[in-house]
């Protein structure tokens, strides 16, 4: 890995206003128009990759995000489960009113699978996708946390992260911002890369503002986003918005989005990290569905090895904002991701959290309980042996009771040291 070199996007003629085709690779030739706010459908070239046959079925997603409305016209017919219970103790997942959260998380998941039947037309990358929708409740209001997260020192986003876990998530993509660093947070963290389970992550619009969790920590895929000439979006200070530790960049500049203030029925355009992450998770469930022998790890590896639409030695740079450069769909779908290291991509990072000590833990631990063995019939044992047993036994037990007493005073004393934050913010 070498953070020198330039980042895998494609230079550009004598004009701005038209995409290469090699941008996506495959990608017919786009004019880059704001009347086209789902040009990224058309320069990936998804319809093509619909026809053959590559359309994310059996890839399991957990989108993270504010609120939705399940009921809009452009989400009927899909494989879509709202978890029911919100991060936010006292707000329901699901919105039917067009607000800030509910247009947010709407839209994300429509980039996934929707059926384009609505005004803003969005159709998903990956319509056959199973996606299950983990609310963190509005943005812009307090919210009473929930209790079983405060209860585990968990944000509300871990709290939702470690559902996603626990329901057997793919992958996992949040567009919204909130968490705490050096507490339980981390551990859910080393929890998604022990068990090779990809988390996409927002970053912050504006880089000026510092960074929020989750896309900060190790591990975590940090998606910046584009607009249709490939380059980074303008922060609030109008120079482009360069994130530090940036893994992979995807289309989020004028976008549609799904419902405006007026209604469910009307469309404006937008721009966004928030839709670079569920693009980057989209073209990860289409090889996934292609390439099923491959582990997470080497599909995200693939991403990586693919940006800019052709395989390539891995270059990152730090700095840039693109990290490894523009996700490819095309590109990641040419490759088989069996050739390339089984290793999270994201691990590099400058953030100390999650620990390689959390993370190996993590992965001693069975991410599921084992089921319990069938009883079979054994002879009698002689009493002695049994007494003998017993005695051993109790050895053990004592054994792993002092144990299990140094670990958790060991974890509690660094639980009590390590500093954390609060934050939660929409539309990353």
């Amino acid at each position: 890995m070498n953070s020198s070199r330039t980042p895998r996007h494609i230079a550009f003629g004598a004009t701005l206003a038209v995409i290469t085709v090699s941008m996506f690779a495959g990608a017919p030739a786009l004019a880059a128009s704001p009347a086209d706010a789902n040009w990224w459908y058309d320069a990936y070239g998804v319809d093509q990759v619909h026809a053959e046959g590559i359309t994310g079925k059996g890839v399991k997603i957990a989108v993270i995000d504010a609120q939705i409305n399940p009921d809009v016209p452009d989400l009927q017919g899909t494989d879509l489960t709202v978890s029911p219970e919100s991060a936010c103790a006292t707000a329901s997942p699901t919105d039917s009113s067009p607000t800030g959260d509910s247009i947010h998380g709407t839209t994300i998941t429509a980039m996934l699978i929707g059926n384009g039947s609505g005004a803003s037309g969005i159709r998903g990358i990956v319509p056959d996708a199973s996606v299950t929708f983990y609310a963190s409740g509005p943005t812009e209001s307090d919210c009473a946390p929930r209790p079983e997260a405060e209860a585990a020192d968990l944000s509300g986003n871990a709290w939702l992260m470690q559902k996603a876990l626990d329901d057997g998530a793919d992958i996992i993509t949040t567009s919204i911002g909130g968490g705490k660093v050096g507490n339980a947070d981390d551990l859910v963290v080393a929890q998604a890369i022990a068990r090779q389970v990809p988390v996409i992550a927002a970053v912050p619009n504006d880089a000026n503002e510092g960074g929020t969790t989750p896309w900060s920590f190790r591990g975590v895929v940090a998606a910046n986003a584009v607009d249709a000439n490939q380059q980074l979006l303008l922060n609030s200070l109008q120079v482009p918005n360069v994130s530090l530790d940036v893994t992979l960049a995807a289309p989020g500049g004028g976008l549609a989005t799904l419902g405006t203030a007026d209604g469910w029925d009307s469309t404006r355009t937008t721009s966004g990290a928030s839709f670079a992450a569920p693009l980057i998770a989209g073209i990860f469930a289409a090889a996934k569905q292609k390439y099923p022998d491959a582990t997470n790890n080497q599909l995200m590896q693939s991403l990586a090895h693919t940006t800019g639409g052709e395989a390539h030695p891995l270059e990152y740079s730090a700095d840039s904002g693109y990290g490894y450069g523009i996700a490819s769909l095309a590109g990641a779908l040419s490759q088989d991701p069996r050739q390339y290291d089984d290793e999270n991509i994201a691990l590099g990072k400058g953030s100390e959290y999650p620990t390689d000590e959390s993370i190996a833990a993590a992965s001693a631990t069975p991410g599921t309980p084992s089921s319990a063995p069938e009883s079979t019939s054994l002879p009698a044992a002689d009493p002695q042996e049994n007494a003998d047993a017993a005695l051993g036994g109790a050895f053990v037990i004592g054994g792993v009771v002092v144990a299990v007493v140094i670990i958790f005073a060991i974890v509690l004393t660094i639980v009590l040291v390590r500093r954390s934050h609060r934050v939660n913010r929409r539309g990353q």
